[in-house]
């Protein structure tokens, strides 16, 4: 029982080292709709142009981003060994362009958020390690997220943690881009630190509720595809590419290392 939750809060601290480490307050760990509420559209709406050039830029800059939540940012991994500098320059040469395109087609008042990121890229195309606590990226990332949120136009899980309980997640969502907010309601002991979107494992046969339950860990049954985490009292957002396949989405509740709330579980499926 202790070795198991001292990998979960293993799992968590390294997923709360991705959350802050990228633009969009995350980076994915990943290996790799039918609605019954509000929270979640079942198809992208046409992007709205306030605040960029054209609805053609708003589009730009939603791809862009997709693609630096699917890029891995190198040494945000505690476990992991310090990158190399060609770890850097490689991590620089695959972001450059996703970034760049970023800072071009957001608003002119976001574009000086962008500009922490293009800081981190051009640091490591000489080789440099960047350092999260003073990168401003976690800052950077909420700013952009909540833009991206209300204007890329996909659709949306509007998640809400309220004391324990998972509630705006519908049975499932179409597979693709999809837009994540994250907030926590009620009381403020059993908030939520960070969301877990993990895509069910092959052949795992457990079950949200096994989790739940502790008969199992999470990161034993599902691969983390994206998270998203509040910034003080304001919800956490994120947008990322969803494949088809089972979703388990865990918060594990309280603040690190201490997370002896429990955690708040539900699952739903992408098709």
């Amino acid at each position: 029982m202790i070795v198991r939750s001292h990998h979960r809060r293993r799992a968590v601290a390294a997923a709360a080292a991705l959350a802050s480490a990228a633009l969009i307050a995350v980076a994915s760990c990943s290996s790799d709709s039918s609605d019954s509420s509000d929270s979640a559209d079942t198809a992208a709406a046409t992007p709205t142009a306030s605040g960029a050039t054209s609805a053609g830029s708003v589009q730009a800059a939603c791809e862009a981003e997709l693609t630096v939540n699917a890029t891995n940012f190198p040494g945000i991994d505690p476990d992991a060994p310090a990158p190399t500098a060609d770890d850097l320059r490689a991590f620089a040469a695959a972001i450059e362009p996703a970034a760049t395109a970023l800072r071009a087609n957001l608003p002119a008042e976001l574009t000086g958020q962008a500009d922490k990121l293009i800081a981190v890229v051009n640091g490591a195309k000489q080789g440099k390690p960047f350092d999260l606590d003073s990168s401003g990226l976690t800052e950077a990332g909420h700013a952009v997220d909540a833009w991206m949120y209300d204007h890329c136009g996909y659709p949306k899980l509007d998640v809400t943690n309220d004391a324990g309980t998972l509630t705006g997640v519908p049975a499932s969502v179409t597979a693709g881009p999809v837009a994540i907010r994250f907030t926590n309601t009620g009381d403020p002991n059993r908030a939520g630190f960070i969301l877990l979107v993990g895509k069910a494992k092959d052949g795992a046969t457990a079950t949200a509720a096994d989790v739940a339950a502790g008969r199992t860990d999470f990161q034993q049954i599902a691969d983390v595809v994206t998270v998203s985490q509040p910034v003080g009292d304001e919800p956490g957002y994120t947008i990322t590419r969803i494949p088809a396949g089972h979703y388990i989405l865990d918060s594990p509740l309280g603040t690190p290392p201490d997370f002896g709330a429990g955690q708040a579980i539900a699952e739903l499926d992408a098709h």
